[in-house]
């Protein structure tokens, strides 16, 4: 628990240093999804192809296809939106398809292995870049901020108090307690990213503000952060329990090693891949508003 703390005020440190450096231009947080996001497929891809007791195959992806989409990824979403990075999965899937027909040595269930490994993680992360795009940072930090919180909570009041297992077959550690105190967090990690983005003036690239859209009401602006934080949680939870379905598949204990006890790359962004789509969701139902 003391490894993974320190390791996580690490990596909280980082993500404000990016956080401030991106007020300067944009394109250095994207960069850095980018980064995150090709060594999240990466993972995806080991854990697809091997098991982890032997080094025996289990799907045969096409690794072409998976990098055609990582590289499309940023610039048909910066040019394009969410329509290009539509089309940037279309792309990518037939190039899967394509290389299947091809290559007699791949199964139906590899294609979809491969589809699957364009998806989950790169079709999921990149929605980030257009948040940042469109709406600054405030949605993205709400993304990424109560993914984080929520599972700190679910974690440590889960390991304290959590007696009765909610999802023992899915994820053996994940408690009814635990679960109660994601959701919990995650409006406290609403209210968080308020007092410090909004009422404490971070600078970053803010281009929306909640605050801004509700007239100034501090009551008003304060229930809506804690609302999505509440929503946004939810979402948090359900990616990781897909991220544990997965690798319970695959055999696996954790997606990498890059960050010691806390495994991959994958491992640490698992909810934070659902909880942006969520928020995209939530900011086109305000851009209807605006």
């Amino acid at each position: 628990m003391l490894k993974r703390t320190i390791t996580g005020i690490i990596m909280a440190g980082f993500l404000f240093l990016i956080l401030w450096l991106n007020g300067f231009s944009h394109f250095i947080f994207d960069g850095v999804v980018m980064v995150v996001a090709g060594i999240a497929s990466w993972e995806m891809y080991r854990a697809l192809s091997h098991t982890a007791e032997e080094e025996k195959k289990r799907f045969n992806v096409a690794l072409p296809a998976v990098i055609v989409a990582w590289l499309l990824s940023y610039p048909f979403a910066f040019f394009f939106g969410y329509m290009g990075l539509f089309f940037d999965l279309v792309i990518a899937s037939v190039v899967a398809i394509v290389i299947f027909i091809f290559k007699q040595s791949l199964r139906v269930e590899d294609c979809f292995a491969t589809v699957f490994c364009i998806l989950y993680p790169i079709g999921l992360i990149s929605v980030l870049y257009v948040l940042d795009i469109k709406y600054g940072m405030i949605p993205v930090v709400l993304a990424i901020a109560i993914g984080t919180i929520s599972d700190l909570f679910a974690y440590f009041i889960g390991a304290l108090f959590g007696k009765r297992k909610i999802f023992p077959k899915i994820s053996p550690k994940k408690t009814y307690a635990g679960c109660i105190a994601g959701l919990i967090g995650g409006a406290i990690g609403g209210i968080v990213v308020y007092l410090i983005f909004e009422l404490g003036r971070f600078p970053t690239n803010t281009k929306f503000t909640f605050q801004g859209l509700l007239y100034g009401s501090v009551g008003a602006t304060i229930g809506v952060y804690a609302a999505i934080g509440f929503v946004i949680a939810f979402f948090s939870e359900i990616g990781d329990l897909a991220a544990s379905r997965i690798k319970r598949e695959v055999g696996i204990k954790d997606y990498g090693k890059l960050l010691g006890s806390h495994g991959g790359i994958l491992d640490r962004i698992d909810s934070i891949l659902f909880t942006s789509v969520c928020m995209a969701i939530i900011m086109e139902i305000v851009s209807l508003t605006i």
